[in-house]
């Protein structure tokens, strides 16, 4: 600890965004960068010589600091903690909005559902001709849905510059809520590809 060196300690109620000093649409190096910086501040090991609530407040500091920067490195997590914070939305909340397919992807996972069923069938009865017909077709919608699932955090960081530059705050909040229930909805497809085509 520096001689004469006083810790002013995080805000637990800060946002994280606050706590790393970021503004939402931050890039992974920005977001690295000052949670190495803050990390100097705060790390408990700076101040084991000091008083007991220093060294307290340095580690609430370092973990909350720790919190920070895992959520807001994840597109997705920024997400969702974004929409915790500013409507009070709950997992539940996110859960329910995942349950339900997206309007633009609606028909195509319908023919796909089939598709599914058709080859599952095909697969307890060891049907080889019709597994090997519909294979090829699942496997170029895992492909199709992956695709749309990657693109998904490009869109979020989309998103989170138009709330940075002050756009409609709540037409961003839902852009931001329809991309983590689609985004939810193809993770629960993509698992069930993976598992009929044997791959999970």
């Amino acid at each position: 600890m520096p001689d004469n060196a006083t810790l002013t300690p995080l805000s637990p109620t800060a946002s994280y965004f606050e706590v790393l000093g970021v503004p939402v649409a931050a890039d992974e190096a920005t977001l690295a960068a000052r949670f190495r910086e803050r990390s100097r501040v705060y790390h408990p090991d700076r101040w084991a010589t000091a008083d007991a609530d220093t060294q307290s407040s340095a580690l609430e500091s370092s973990a909350l600091l720790n919190d920070a920067y895992r959520t807001l490195r994840d597109p997705f997590a920024r997400a969702e903690y974004l929409l915790r914070r500013e409507r009070g939305t709950r997992p539940d909340d996110m859960k329910d909005a995942a349950s339900k397919p997206p309007q633009e992807l609606f028909a195509r996972v319908l023919e796909l559902q089939e598709a599914l069923m058709e080859f599952q069938e095909a697969r307890l009865e060891d049907d080889e001709e019709v597994m090997g017909r519909l294979s090829p077709k699942l496997d170029e919608a895992r492909q199709e849905f992956r695709g749309t699932y990657e693109g998904m955090a490009e869109r979020l960081h989309g998103l989170f510059a138009r709330w940075d530059a002050g756009e409609d705050r709540e037409a961003v909040l839902d852009g931001i809520a329809a991309v983590v229930g689609t985004r939810g909805y193809l993770r629960r497809v993509l698992d069930n590809l993976d598992k009929a085509l044997g791959t999970a």
